[in-house]
């Protein structure tokens, strides 16, 4: 039996192989930290069908989305044998029929270099893992070599090794070197399974998401297109790699300023999903809280209710109504709620989130604590109560303002973040600003926010170009706006 569980976030497939004996299925889970996982079982019994042995296994890049919740990376590198199970599937339980004909069945299955090529790809795994990337490139250089050598130039072997490197050069965005790696692993796969091969189509995927993570969303889509058609055309429609590919074609319309388009795949992605019965899974759950915020970013906010009322509801089955994981689900539907003026429900939701996270030890509950508050001070000058909005007000500002010098100081910490707590103490800046224009401590929290925007836009501009960049560069001049 192969052993699957798979989440995902926006990203790329690929792989990494330790053992002509060993299958495994990877997979990526977005919004953690770095760092590579991995996961196998042994296919005892397997003899000469590993000479036909398909590489494919799954990563991801980045979680994109307009609240800054941008993931690190994070993979699994594995290989699946033909006969064990594909890695197709990103999202749930996958088997697929492998190729019949191997890309070399003349390669030795067993022999020096195939033994150092194994021994090779398991420590440059480790010493990723352990973020020593240097030496984790020279082990992975020599396992490529080994590879060719024990296997043949054009085995699946060698794809997954060039792989790995691509992946590497990712992680350490040397884009050229990955994309040079990337498409002579396609190549490898195309000529030993044909275009119409579940691996070529991973292989396509892979390629995209580089090109996309260097900025050609125009080459990304037309990779994705491509990589769909090879889906549908192996694994069909109903399959969680299918849903895979949707996903990331939609975020590439939502880079584009297509948010219309990219909501219809991304329906068609989260209806995969459900049809196969992964409703209940982190992969299919990050994808309604995509399309929800592009809901609100379209300002249909009557269809992102629903939608977020289904993830409240499926977070609550999962984990528990009180959970530290219910808080978020029951701000986003505050929020969208406040939107269409149901503002007793939401500030119900808002109070359920803050008890939960008041219950939180660490800057982090203390910081989504803040950004609950002002949300209910929000709601609190709505309903005129100036005495109530002032207290939260407050109460987000005691937390607030030693963050964000923290954020403007701390380089470790991922840009996103830093730009989230400096515009939230905007926000709270300029709410004390409307509600006590007049208090000792207000012109001083307005100046300091301001200064720490400036500081902050230069450091968004200096990291990159990117969308997720110009998304940043709109909220903190939102943030100035308001103050």
């Amino acid at each position: 039996a192969t052993r699957h569980r798979a989440t995902t976030t926006m990203g790329m497939t690929t792989g990494m192989t330790t053992s002509t004996r060993t299958g495994g299925v990877a997979s990526h889970g977005g919004g953690g930290g770095g760092g590579w996982r991995a996961g196998a079982v042994t296919g005892r019994g397997v003899g000469n069908r590993a000479r036909s042995s398909m590489m494919m296994s799954s990563m991801s890049s980045m979680s994109i989305s307009s609240s800054s919740s941008i993931s690190s990376s994070s993979m699994m590198l594995t290989a699946v044998l033909a006969g064990v199970g594909v890695g197709c599937g990103m999202d749930s339980s996958a088997r697929c029929e492998a190729a019949t004909t191997g890309p070399d069945p003349n390669a030795p299955t067993s022999n020096k270099s195939t033994a150092q090529w194994r021994i090779y790809t398991d420590i440059g795994r480790g010493l990723v893992q352990e973020k020593k990337l240097d030496e984790a490139r020279r082990y992975l250089e020599r396992a490529l070599v080994e590879a060719k050598k024990g296997f043949g130039e054009g085995d699946a072997h060698v794809a997954a090794a060039l792989n790995n490197l691509a992946e590497l050069n990712r992680i350490e965005s040397k884009w050229s070197e990955s994309e040079r790696f990337f498409s002579e692993s396609l190549e490898i796969l195309r000529k030993a399974y044909g275009e119409n091969h579940p691996a070529v189509g991973t292989a396509l995927h892979n390629l995209a998401g580089c090109r996309l993570a260097q900025g050609d969303a125009d080459g990304a889509y037309a990779l994705y297109a491509k990589s769909l058609e090879r889906k549908e055309a192996t694994l069909g429609t109903n399959h969680p790699e299918y849903a895979t590919t949707l996903y990331h074609m939609a975020e590439v319309l939502s880079r584009s300023d297509r948010k219309q388009d990219a909501v219809v795949l991304l329906e068609r992605s989260i209806k995969v999903s459900e049809e196969i019965g992964a409703a209940h899974t982190d992969a299919c759950l990050r994808r309604m809280k995509r399309l929800a915020q592009l809901l609100w970013d379209c300002e249909n906010y009557e269809h992102a209710e629903r939608i977020r009322r289904r993830i409240l509801s499926t977070m609550e089955h999962m984990n528990g109504e009180e959970h530290v994981k219910i808080a978020g689900p029951c701000e986003s539907l505050a929020t969208v709620l406040m939107k269409l003026d149901q503002l007793d429900e939401a500030a119900a939701l808002l109070e359920r989130a803050a008890r939960i996270l008041s219950k939180v030890r660490g800057d982090g509950g203390a910081l989504a604590l803040a950004s609950t508050r002002l949300n209910l001070a929000d709601i609190a000058i709505r309903r005129d109560n100036v005495k109530e909005a002032l207290k939260f007000a407050r109460q987000a500002l005691d937390v607030l303002a030693p963050s964000a010098l923290d954020a403007i100081r701390r380089d470790a910490l991922r840009v996103d973040i830093r730009v989230g707590v400096v515009t939230q103490y905007a926000r709270a800046a300029a709410l004390l600003a409307k509600l006590s224009p007049d208090a000792p401590s207000t012109s001083r929290h307005v100046d300091d926010a301001r200064q720490y925007l400036d500081e902050i836009e230069k450091l968004v501009i200096t990291v990159s170009s990117s969308t997720p960049t110009r998304a940043s560069l709109e909220t903190i001049r939102v943030a100035r706006r308001a103050l």
